[in-house]
């Protein structure tokens, strides 16, 4: 019985304390916090500086719009002026990708309308009608001033004609054209024989051996030319040349023995008299030419 009576007046006690609390209740929960001074002036401190803030935002926005707003001015510009120039740009791929797709077609056009006025050309000479072939040659250099066979025809047609200087300047824009155009080059040899001018035709024929080195006669003809003008050893080089492709030409045989008995050579002459002995043992100068060969000092 003693040993429970704390216990009771515990348990009595926390009762008096909890209805005492939830009698006054109500009254705590209709406290207005806000009303006390305290709180008050927490709140208006908070008031000002968050207007401060909002206010430094403000200014700090406007500053840098205010120095931002010129750049981003002339960015615009900047843009505007370069899709106008994108625009010029294009407008000018446009129109030169026009212009050069009408060029190509009009220039195939011409280099077709160039063969059909050659073949016409071909038909004038076979027929041996030099002034049409001249006047076709010419329509088709016309209509392609590049083509290299208009102007070969034409400077035969000229050849022909016997207009030397016309066909002179013909071959001769033909190897502006092309350097290594072989025909060309010839002709222009021929023609400086023709007026006497030895050395330029050996300079034409020394050329057109640059480009075609394996033709025997282009020896032959610059060794005879080096003759005509005492030039001995150089013309018995070319022989030797041709000799080298053509070794059982009976006929660049009997030049090689005569060049070199000119130029004084025993040993290449006697070589060159036994090898036409062998190839042509029916030749009628062959005794005149070993009493030539064995009177070389």
């Amino acid at each position: 019985m003693y040993s429970i009576l704390p216990f009771i007046l515990i348990l009595l006690s926390l009762a008096v304390i909890i209805f005492v609390i939830i009698r006054k209740f109500p009254q705590l929960s209709l406290l207005d916090v806000e009303s006390i001074p305290e709180v008050k002036m927490d709140r208006k401190k908070e008031e000002i500086l968050r207007k401060k803030v909002e206010e430094k935002m403000a200014g700090f926005g406007k500053r840098q719009e205010k120095f931002w707003r010129p750049l981003f001015q002339k960015l615009r510009e900047l843009q505007l002026v370069f899709r106008k120039y994108v625009g010029r740009v294009q407008k000018i791929v446009l129109d030169s990708e026009r212009k050069l797709k009408k060029r190509r077609t009009t220039t195939a056009e011409a280099k077709a309308g160039a063969v059909t006025l050659l073949k016409e050309a071909e038909v004038a000479v076979e027929q041996k009608d030099w002034e049409l072939a001249e006047k076709k040659y010419i329509e088709a250099i016309r209509l392609d001033p590049k083509s290299q066979d208009a102007y070969f025809g034409l400077g035969n047609a000229y050849l022909e004609k016997s207009e030397l200087e016309d066909a002179e300047e013909a071959f001769t824009y033909l190897t502006r054209l092309n350097p290594q155009h072989d025909g060309g080059l010839v002709k222009l040899a021929e023609i400086a024989e023709e007026r006497g001018n030895i050395e330029k035709a050996i300079e034409y024929y020394e050329k057109s051996l640059m480009v075609e080195d394996s033709k025997a006669t282009r020896f032959i003809k610059i060794a005879e030319l080096m003759l005509s003008i005492d030039k001995f050893d150089t013309a018995q080089e070319a022989v030797k040349q041709a000799v080298e492709l053509e070794p059982q030409n009976p006929k660049y045989l009997d030049m090689l023995v005569e060049v070199s008995i000119k130029c004084g050579d025993k040993q290449t002459a006697e070589d060159a008299f036994q090898r036409l002995r062998m190839v042509n043992p029916e030749n009628q100068k062959l005794e005149v030419l070993k009493d030539r060969v064995e009177k070389i000092a």
